[in-house]
């Protein structure tokens, strides 16, 4: 058995998503329970732009957390990993071009499906994400699985989707400083 010690820069990713991403987290839950956007997919308040801007550090934060990982894994999570998550990634892509186009166009619906379809792409590549965090066996071996979830249940979707609630994102946000936390506290043990 061998130590492996987290790198700086890859630590410091990891810690810098997880802080962008919990602060977006937040802000969501605010929007939640405090601030009414409107119910069409137009525009009409000051809330609605700041509720879609609010996703660009969501998306933002959670990729850079997401690419602190894989860097703490230091190539242990194989092309499954990197594959992983470059569709994470793609998917966080598609979800931003949304975003800058309904604030373009002041409709949510302005690039038809691709925000589901980004969405879609997101949680399969936290899916194949989190297999290779599994075998790579640097990260406690639920760490992958619980943020695939958590993107999953709090992610783009949100209380919007099936398995969401109000201010579903701060388990997610909850979930990125434990996984964080745990992954810089010290070296893993590997085999």
């Amino acid at each position: 058995m061998s130590a492996v010690a987290p790198s700086r820069p890859a630590g410091r990713l990891a810690v810098a998503g997880a802080a962008v991403l919990a602060f977006a987290c937040v802000a969501l839950a605010v929007f939640d329970f405090f601030v009414t956007t409107s119910s069409t997919d137009q525009f009409t308040s000051t809330a609605d732009y700041l509720y879609t801007l609010d996703g660009f550090p969501f998306v933002i934060g959670f990729v850079a957390l997401v690419a602190g990982l894989r860097a703490l894994h230091a190539g242990r999570d194989g092309r499954l990993g990197r594959f992983g998550f470059l569709v994470t990634t793609a998917g966080g892509a598609a979800l931003c071009l949304c975003l800058a186009a309904s604030l373009a166009t002041r409709s949510e619906n302005s690039l038809g499906p691709l925000y589901p379809l980004g969405s879609l792409v997101s949680f399969l590549g936290m899916i194949l994400f989190a297999v290779a965090s599994v075998r790579a066996r640097v990260l406690l071996w639920w760490a992958g699985p619980a943020l695939a979830v958590s993107w999953v249940v709090g992610g783009p979707v949100g209380d919007g989707g099936p398995l969401g609630f109000k201010a579903s994102a701060l388990v997610l946000a909850a979930v990125a400083a434990v996984v964080v936390a745990l992954a810089l506290r010290g070296p893993a043990v590997v085999d």
